[in-house]
């Protein structure tokens, strides 16, 4: 094989490990509308410390005041971490109001933005 056969494959095989990797984690923009923000209150049902993101069930109204189960998205464990949240940050039967990117198509989720408690505090962002 000469140099320039190599050289031609080896670009070729980085290129194709580089695309898989950078298509391995979605990007939240394709999911969710980065330009609308929407907010609930309701009853945490489940907290999931755990990556690659960050999980909260929440019990809420939806906008028509239909009972629903929302799945809210965080950021990792560890940008948690780094702004104070720990796996004991939320509680199941807490209430709470998140404010939250609705997902671009209908589906009960949302990409968190805050999260405030009955009593006003607010977890950091």
């Amino acid at each position: 094989m000469n140099h320039r056969t190599f050289t031609t494959l080896a670009v070729a095989a980085g290129a194709m490990l580089i695309s898989g990797s950078a298509l391995a984690h979605h990007g939240r923009g394709l999911i969710y509308d980065a330009k609308k923000e929407t907010t609930v209150k309701g009853t945490v049902t489940e907290f999931l410390w755990r990556n690659p993101h960050v999980e909260i069930g929440i019990e809420a109204a939806d906008p028509k005041a239909s009972p629903r189960q929302w799945l809210m998205e965080a950021s990792s464990t560890g940008v948690l971490s780094q702004r104070g949240w720990t796996k004991r940050s939320l509680k199941p039967g807490e209430v709470v109001t998140v404010t939250f990117h609705p997902p671009v198509k209908g589906a009960a989720t949302g990409d968190l933005i805050k999260v405030v408690f009955a009593d006003g505090r607010e977890l950091p962002r």
